[in-house]
């Protein structure tokens, strides 16, 4: 009798441990279920900015040497001139667009502390706003730079693209048109904060929260290819990136880096 009783207590915590591992497999699969819809969503996001970043220039380029093969004789040398210099800047603009797919964070652990030295902002930022010209013409930006910049310390190429970057969103999810500030400020505890100010429709609170969180890129995906990117390098650079923003009265991006 005891024997029996003792099967049948080892039958039921069989059955209950069978039981919590259906009730686990379940859940388990629910989970998964869950982040293959993230994956599709994020890639979604991924292939629609991604097509309106390079199909725009891209179209643009075309457009205008079909006119070059057309019409090519009767062109002035100044309106050739012109459509060659669209050419070109739309090229740079699809040749940005691939940079940032490129950057991995594997390149940016690479050991950058000997180029890491004081920067010549405004000349950056003079070369990120060329890079961005056609934007800038195409949806007559208004620009505002400050008279003068305190000095930083980073890594030139690495700020440039962050200045190209935080210029672009500005222009693209501004107002009509898009009114810029630049800026920049000694913060008085060894770091300098630089920020992009826009006249767009502004960021609610939830939404500023996430927009840097690591591993919401799909988010980030919404503002632009690079904020991922803005956030790593800058960080890797001892620095911090962050957002502010009021819905309906527009967005300031910025990030800092130290002085010393």
């Amino acid at each position: 009798m005891a024997d029996h009783v003792k099967a049948g207590d080892e039958f039921t915590v069989e059955a209950a441990d069978l039981r919590l591992q259906v009730v686990q497999l379940e859940e388990t699969l629910r989970q998964r279920t869950a982040d293959l819809q993230v994956c599709h969503e994020r890639l979604s996001a991924f292939t629609r900015v991604l097509y309106e970043d390079i199909r725009a220039p891209l179209g643009l380029s075309v457009s205008f040497a079909q006119l070059l093969e057309e019409d090519y004789a009767a062109l002035s040398d100044e309106v050739l001139r012109r459509y060659l210099h669209v050419i070109v800047q739309r090229g740079r603009a699809m040749v940005r667009v691939i940079d940032e797919l490129l950057q991995t964070p594997t390149e940016l652990a690479a050991e950058v502390e000997a180029q890491v030295g004081p920067l010549d902002m405004g000349r950056l930022v003079a070369e990120s706003l060329a890079r961005l010209e056609y934007m800038v013409e195409e949806q007559s930006a208004q620009i505002i730079l400050p008279g003068e910049w305190p000095v930083a310390l980073g890594h030139a190429p690495w700020i440039e693209e962050v200045w190209v970057n935080l210029i672009d969103n500005a222009i693209r999810y501004g107002g009509r048109p898009p009114r810029i500030e630049i800026g920049a400020a000694d913060q008085g505890d060894g770091t300098v904060r630089f920020w992009v100010r826009d006249n767009g429709p502004g960021l609610a609170p939830e939404d500023q929260v996430r927009l840097f969180a690591p591993g919401d890129r799909a988010h980030a995906l919404e503002y632009g290819l690079g904020l991922d990117l803005v956030r790593r390098v800058v960080e890797k650079l001892g620095g911090q990136v962050g957002v502010e923003s009021d819905v309906g009265r527009g967005s300031r991006f910025f990030f800092t880096l130290p002085v010393r």
